[in-house]
């Protein structure tokens, strides 16, 4: 087989030849065929972003001041491979000067390079937030792009896509505020388009788990396990072969993201780094949990942290929302078009959240810590629960178009304009 064809068009998705009515090459929307409706999704979530972004007062809680500070850390003292036991955190009452409080940021180094120049030119949050919502609002156009130029219409409708694909929680919060999950977000965003077979494949996912492993460990496993599925069911299904360049892409990707953290192993015998003072609560002070109370205590926490506005909806709507995209992405499983994509995601999914739970269940038992309950973890996998979920939507909407937008709501509700509405009911 011949590794230039397989690199660039993996065959459960047509090539841009076959494109349907609506798809890219057709006439049909603006910037290289998206429809317009999706290109106003995308316009809608980066005003969302922006609101973020002039509004919420800095720092937010959702630790912004320490990435920051480690911003200003990597100008004052560029390091590739940190040690973050070194760094501080800058003083909440004036940024420009440091305080005594030590840093917990233990994430590589390549947001804060990025993100570090700035700093020769101004030290205005605004200005980094802003840059921050350029990578979030990029990876959704991104995503976006791909489904309408690889994904037939009728499959998936980009329009719905964007839709489920922009309602992650937490993206247009943290898609404001400077935060290495927005790197994260690009990273997946060029993994995903490369799985649907956008030219040059194998080395977008090369590129996606790069980035990844050198922004953060929760996206790296993702992304790794996406692709490490994916890649084998296109052997399997006689797609691709062991000896096709995408493979060995793949294993590039896997070998070179992981490369932060054989360093910090080798350094300091863990993967990462943790700042045991911040994290460590005093035995007196902690609740007295058994691992049943534990696992309880965790899905809950799941559930009420997955809207954006977080303990807000009453307990039955929040999992509703949690709950809907996912059990809407199962369907696609039987789809030939999605399956691979669908299974490799799903296997992701499942693989992230066991991790999450081990190191949840660890932290606690050694440190007391039961901070680890983050849904934003999972924004990285988002995009292909999105399409298996908008490719199920979709076939509703034919069939009785008022349970399909109903199940639009059921998606929309956890977001940032959903809770708004929600709140002025």
């Amino acid at each position: 087989m011949n590794p230039s064809v397989t690199e660039s068009m993996p065959m459960p998705f047509p090539s841009d030849s076959m494109a349907a009515p609506g798809r890219a090459g057709s006439g049909e929307g603006a910037a290289r065929g998206v429809p317009i409706p999706a290109l106003l999704v995308v316009g809608a979530f980066a005003l969302v972003v922006a609101a973020v972004m002039l509004t919420m007062p800095f720092p937010s809680t959702i630790d912004e001041l320490p990435h920051f500070s480690v911003i200003r850390s990597q100008w004052e003292h560029p390091a590739l491979f940190p040690d973050w036991s070194r760094y501080r955190i800058l003083s909440y009452d004036d940024i420009r000067q440091w305080s005594a409080q030590s840093n917990y940021i233990n994430h590589p180094s390549l947001y804060y390079l990025l993100f570090a120049p700035l700093m020769a030119v101004t030290y205005d949050p605004t200005v980094f937030r802003f840059v921050n919502l350029l990578l979030c609002t990029g990876a959704l156009a991104f995503v976006v792009a791909a489904v309408t130029r690889r994904v037939d219409a009728r499959t998936a409708s980009p329009a719905i896509f964007a839709i489920i694909a922009a309602s992650f929680p937490k993206a247009a919060l943290v898609g404001g505020m400077v935060n290495n999950d927005n790197l994260a977000a690009l990273a997946g965003a060029a993994l995903f388009a490369g799985v649907l077979g956008i030219p040059g494949a194998a080395w977008w996912i090369c590129a996606g788990l790069m980035v990844a492993g050198w922004t953060k460990l929760t996206a790296f496993l993702a992304l790794s396990a996406v692709a490490v599925v994916w890649t084998g069911l296109e052997v399997m299904e006689k797609r691709i072969t062991w000896r096709d360049r995408m493979v060995l892409l793949v294993a590039v990707g896997l070998l070179l993201g992981a490369l932060p953290y054989v360093v910090t192993l080798l350094r300091t015998g863990h993967v990462l780094w943790v700042n045991i003072s911040v994290w460590r609560v005093p035995p007196a002070d902690r609740p007295q949990l058994d691992l049943i109370e534990f696992t309880v205590r965790f899905l809950r926490a799941m559930v009420w942290k997955w809207p954006a506005a977080e303990a807000v909806y009453p307990f039955w709507l929040a999992l509703a929302g949690l709950a809907s995209p996912l059990l809407l992405a199962v369907p696609a499983v039987r789809d030939p078009r999605l399956r691979t994509l669908t299974l490799a995601y799903g296997a992701a999914l499942v693989g992230l959240f066991a991790l999450h739970w081990m190191f949840g269940w660890q932290s606690y038992r050694t440190l007391g810590d039961l901070s680890v309950m983050q849904t934003r973890y999972y924004n990285i996998l988002w995009p292909g629960i999105a399409l298996a979920a908008a490719s199920t939507v979709g076939r509703v909407m034919r069939w009785r178009p008022m349970a399909g937008w109903l199940l639009m709501i059921l998606c929309l509700s956890p977001t940032m304009l959903g809770g708004l509405f929600y709140m002025a009911l």
